[in-house]
């Protein structure tokens, strides 16, 4: 770095860290050891990625650096400056020539698959980890004893470097375990469920094999009781543009489907998940880790090591059959999850739980030869995540029949056709489609400002196929029918949505399970 811009500067700072970004994947994992860092006023932390020699699943890294409001230096500059410490989380660029020692990081939980089209494992190439008989990393971190040995087997003089220093992630996951419930009320609001989709790249993830999930899964699960989000490998827009990865998703996202971004939150949402539907996949195996009841929708790839623990999970858990209804499955996936299960695939994936904030503080500032700070090293847990969720603006409703019970039922409007007794649908008076309100037994509003009558009154001249216009407030709904009568709609539960008060009304019930609960719905005429 240039000498004079020392003079610019505020904190006198002792050592420079740089940060080596190949992809936005392994910009997630590198961010979690800097934390490391954090309130060390005696480091200095810069980034760099090479725009001449890019990963081909490497888009996104300008803009995500650019957000976070780093110091990013050109990688030529890189190259030609010394650094006390340099920090990457793939081979894959030219390390060799960094004037610092390297400690280089797995980009997953461990080393699970090959690169693709070879028998190289991912993350311990030895053609790059070794430049002209010298290895180049100073250290190798590795999750567990045997990816050392997975090592030792691929570049015996490489394995010399490889330091057991558990995962970072999982630690940090594992700090915000207590924190599920709140994660999920964030998520997916107080007393629901969430149900994730877990997909990484490739023709063999889980939106490779049935990119059509996603929607099918918000038009199945009813919203009274579920939310459905997905967290999607950074690979997938990288390959096909974030552009065309919304546009396929567009009709699932306007009936619900929570997106969680790539760069920050899918901690919290496997954190938060009830459910989680995954592949072969570092994310399947942190919620396994994690204990949380799984389905597997991928099929096998031919990328996966075997023996591996993304392999072990794969085979130990039940695979989703897209052939039939998806809720029973779900709730199967949860009620029959017995706690523990996947403890022995989190055994072989990573040792030292709970160490690594504390192995790998201690081998970076060792290597930066400088002390450590006072106190303990720890991770902290993920902060909630508050992605922005689109509500459905159409529903359709009806009663489902389990066993002796009658349960209220509610669904977003989609093209998945739905078996319900007294379907009818609800839509919004401004955003639902025209085909939707054409068809609405109820048309609503959330404007808690309107004129209720003078608009109701409006909306059933306007739509003369609806029966009722209703306003959903805070705690109630109003409602008014063709016969001219006015009502005021009070459900029993504060957690129930008064919208679906009006299809209580329709259906001409006062109480009735829904949401898994029994509501009923105080109805005074006016």
């Amino acid at each position: 770095m240039d000498p004079g811009f020392d003079h610019w500067l505020t904190v006198g700072f002792e050592r420079r860290v740089l940060v080596v970004v190949r992809t936005v994947t392994t910009l997630n994992r590198l961010l979690d050891v800097l934390t490391l860092f954090s309130g060390d006023h005696r480091v200095q932390t810069v980034f760099t990625f090479d725009r001449d020699r890019p990963a081909i699943l490497g888009a996104g890294v300008p803009r995500l650096l650019e957000r976070l409001g780093v110091a990013v230096i050109p990688w030529q500059q890189a190259i030609a400056t010394e650094f006390d410490l340099a920090i990457a989380a793939s081979e894959n660029d030219d390390l060799h020539l960094l004037r610092a020692p390297v400690v280089l990081l797995p980009h997953g939980i461990g080393h699970q698959k090959y690169y693709p089209g070879s028998s190289v494992v991912a993350g311990l190439n030895p053609e790059r980890l070794v430049h002209h008989g010298q290895v180049v990393p100073a250290l190798i971190a590795v999750a567990h004893a045997e990816q050392r040995d997975q090592l030792r087997a691929a570049s015996p003089e490489a394995a010399e470097r490889a330091e057991v220093v558990g995962d970072p992630c999982l630690d940090r996951l594992v700090a915000g375990a207590h924190r599920a419930a709140e994660y999920r009320a964030a998520l997916a609001g107080r007393g629901k469920r969430l149900v994730t989709i877990a997909s990484t790249w490739g023709p063999s993830s889980v939106l490779g094999q049935h990119p059509g999930l996603p929607l099918r899964l918000v038009a199945e699960l009813p919203v009274d009781t579920t939310t459905v989000c997905a967290i999607l490998h950074p690979g997938i827009a990288a390959a096909h543009s974030s552009w065309q990865l919304d546009a396929w998703l567009a009709e699932a996202k306007q009936a619900g489907l929570l997106v969680i971004p790539s760069e920050t939150g899918w901690q919290a949402a496997v954190t938060a998940s009830s459910c989680v539907i995954g592949d072969e996949s570092s994310v399947s195996l942190y919620a396994a880790a994690l204990d949380r009841p799984m389905l597997m929708a991928g099929s096998p790839s031919p990328a996966t090591v075997p023996g591996s623990p993304a392999a072990m999970l794969a085979a130990r858990t039940d695979a989703l059959a897209a052939d039939r209804p998806l809720a029973a499955q779900i709730d199967d996936a949860i009620d029959r999850h017995v706690p523990g299960s996947y403890e022995p695939v989190a055994k072989q994936a990573v040792a030292v739980p709970g160490q690594s904030a504390e192995l790998l503080r201690a081998a970076c500032y060792r290597l930066m030869k400088l002390p450590e700070p006072r106190g303990p090293a720890e991770f902290s847990s993920y902060p909630v995540a508050s992605p922005t969720r689109t509500e459905p603006v159409a529903f359709v409703a009806g009663i489902r029949a389990h066993g002796s019970r009658d349960v209220l039922v509610r669904l977003p409007a989609t093209e998945v056709p739905q078996h319900l007794h007294h379907l009818h649908v609800i839509a919004h008076h401004t955003r639902a489609s025209l085909r939707e309100l054409s068809a609405a037994a109820v048309v609503f509003t959330d404007d808690t400002e309107v004129d209720f009558p003078g608009w109701a009154a409006a909306v059933l001249k306007q739509w003369p196929d609806a029966q009722f216009a209703a306003a959903r407030l805070e705690d109630r709904c109003l409602a008014l029918d063709r016969n001219g009568r006015r009502y005021e709609l009070v459900p029993g539960s504060r957690q129930a949505d008064p919208l679906a008060a009006v299809s209580m009304l329709y259906l001409g019930r006062t109480e009735l399970e829904f949401g898994r609960r029994r509501v009923s719905v105080a109805i005074r005429t006016r």
